[in-house]
Formats: structure tokens, sequence, C-alpha cells
């Protein structure tokens, strides 16, 4: 069985699963090692088998490229593509998230923008984040990880 198939095994074992911002980037650059996988993760979510959430910081961070490009047509198809994705709720940064992702950092670690991500699962009751960044493992506990490299290259 191949990392795609074990993906998505992995992803339908969840109900609520927290994206970070790479899973959509991958997928909106057609990223020739990892779009197969984000691929994987957004349809399961599309079709309602799993429950997908962000926050508002994915949606800032794809927006970042096109800003600098000043591409203001992107853009809007990516706050489109976001807000009206089947299944995914984006969750905006409020008081308690911004409460939570001080405990993160402050336990972790880590960037802000991945605390928050981090704070949304946990305030949200989700039971994994599917993520690329190393920088979590050993530091994030639960909710658990779904490691996009782990599922690379795998037979």
């Amino acid at each position: 069985m191949g990392g795609v198939e074990k993906l998505h095994q992995a992803v339908s074992r969840h109900k609520l699963l927290v994206l970070d911002t790479m899973v959509f980037s991958y997928h909106l650059s057609d990223h020739p090692r990892y779009a197969p996988l984000s691929a994987v993760v957004l349809e399961a979510v599309e079709s309602g088998n799993v429950v997908g959430l962000t926050t508002t910081i994915t949606l800032a961070e794809l927006l970042t490229v096109p800003a600098q490009s000043d591409d203001r047509r992107a853009m809007q198809e990516y706050e489109l593509y976001l807000a009206y994705f089947p299944n995914l709720r984006i969750l905006p940064l409020d008081t308690s998230l911004a409460r939570e992702a001080a405990w993160v950092r402050a336990a972790t670690r880590l960037r802000m923008p991945d605390a928050i991500q981090i704070a949304a699962a946990r305030l949200s009751g989700a039971d994994g984040i599917v993520t690329n960044d190393s920088r979590w493992v050993g530091r994030v506990v639960q909710p658990a990880l779904v490691l996009l490299d782990d599922y690379v290259n795998v037979s």
C-alpha cells in the first residue's frame, strides 16, 4: 500500500481535522511532491468524511504571495476558495483563541502562527492536525499530528 492510500486511512480515522496552511498551499501550487497528499486530505473534507477546520491565519498566509505581486484577483479567488470549501470551517482569531495560543506558544516555543493553529485545534476539540511542519513533532502531543512527510514515497 502506497503513501496516498495510507494517508487516506490515517485521515479517515479522524472526525475533526485542523488543516495547517501548507495543505492548501501545496494543493493550490500543485506541488510535485505534496499535491497528491494534500488532495487526499482535501477530498476527505470535501466529501464530508471528516470535518475540516482552519483559521484566518491560513487565509492571511495564503493571501501573502498574491499580495506581494499585487494580484488582487488571485487574492479574491483564494479567499472564495476557502470560504466556500465544503465542510471546512474558518475559525477567526478572537480573545479565547489568542489566550490559548499564548499558552501553546509558551509551552512549545513555536512561532505564533503555528501556536494559533494548534490552539484552534485544542479549542475546537479536533482529534488531529494535518501539517508538514516537523518542528511540531515532539512539541505537540494533543491533538494527534498527521505529518505529510510521513506519507511521501511510502510503499
